[in-house]
């Protein structure tokens, strides 16, 4: 049996079994807990303000106007907005029966919750004196780089990590590699965090022949080929979705002694057996379940 123990949990955009996502609400909450880790997600504004937020668009199932009203559709993008703009939006609840609701039917409806910035989290996390590790996601597709260059993206947020002081437990973590480079030429103190994601249900995924997610040199369809890659370029994590990912795969990363942290579980049987997986981290929505099955499973390994 693997020592469960040692494999990190990371609280996913906070805690959304029971709190909004990406919300200091769900951070603080996720702290208090005694989490090893936590993922957030970071967008630039129109004035190039790293907020965390998911979506690069305003989505109608997760926010209110200033008067209160569920957006009666897609809102406009995060980087057309100016931070005082994007603050009039209430980010606190999910609009009751849907999908999304549906899937965290336990999450707490809040009001007056503002997209925080990147600088009140790391905040937070600061004087919370708590050493957890942080995935800082840069929310960055390729057809995005003639809009906001990956260089100056990465550069702003190794900026604040390092104001901060908090670039020794911080990850820069992306599904886009070529911004990861970036990022390591600019602040090679943060480590990085490579996403991928294999094509499923239409979705085409990050690996495929061509990606423009990977860089020049590509996929040719062989893992041990991908995580070659990685170690040439001081990659400190490999970060499969966590269905994806094979004991042989896990094995072949660590052997070449990068980190494995999968993403991203919600129920209890995805969380036990992604605790017992031999991974050096997960990622979940509910990183109070995912506590508690640890330390219960440690418990059997006893």
């Amino acid at each position: 049996m693997t020592n469960v123990d040692q494999t990190k949990i990371y609280a996913h955009r906070g805690a959304p079994c029971l709190l909004p996502e990406n919300t200091l609400e769900g951070f603080a909450y996720s702290l208090e807990l005694g989490v090893d880790g936590i993922e957030l997600d970071v967008l630039l504004t129109k004035d190039n303000v790293p907020v965390v937020t998911h979506n690069h668009t305003l989505l109608p199932d997760t926010t209110r106007d200033a008067n209160g009203k569920w957006l009666s559709e897609e809102g406009p993008l995060v980087r057309d907005l100016t931070l005082a703009e994007l603050r009039q939006f209430d980010m606190g609840a999910i609009r009751p029966g849907t999908k999304y609701a549906a899937k965290f039917p336990n999450q707490k409806q809040l009001s007056g919750v503002p997209v925080p910035t990147l600088d009140e989290f790391l905040a937070l996390v600061r004087d919370s004196g708590k050493p957890v590790e942080l995935l800082v996601e840069l929310k960055h597709r390729p057809e995005d780089d003639a809009l906001t260059k990956p260089a100056e993206f990465a550069d702003l947020v190794g900026k604040a990590i390092k104001a901060k002081g908090l670039q020794k437990q911080s990850f820069m973590h992306s599904f886009h590699w070529g911004l990861l480079d970036a990022a390591h030429k600019a602040h090679p103190e943060i480590r990085g965090s490579y996403l991928t994601a294999l094509p499923k249900n239409g979705d085409a995924g990050t690996l495929y022949e061509g990606s423009p997610w990977l860089p020049p040199i590509g996929f040719d369809g062989r893992t041990t080929h991908l995580l070659q890659q990685l170690k040439a370029v001081g990659a400190a994590v490999w970060s499969p979705y966590h269905a994806n990912l094979t004991t042989e795969a896990r094995l072949a990363a660590q052997a070449l002694g990068l980190g494995v942290i999968i993403w991203t579980a919600t129920t209890p049987e995805d969380i036990s057996r992604d605790l017992q997986s031999g991974v050096d981290g997960m990622i979940t929505d509910d990183p109070a379940t995912a506590l508690t099955l640890r330390e219960r499973l440690k418990n059997l390994e006893s």
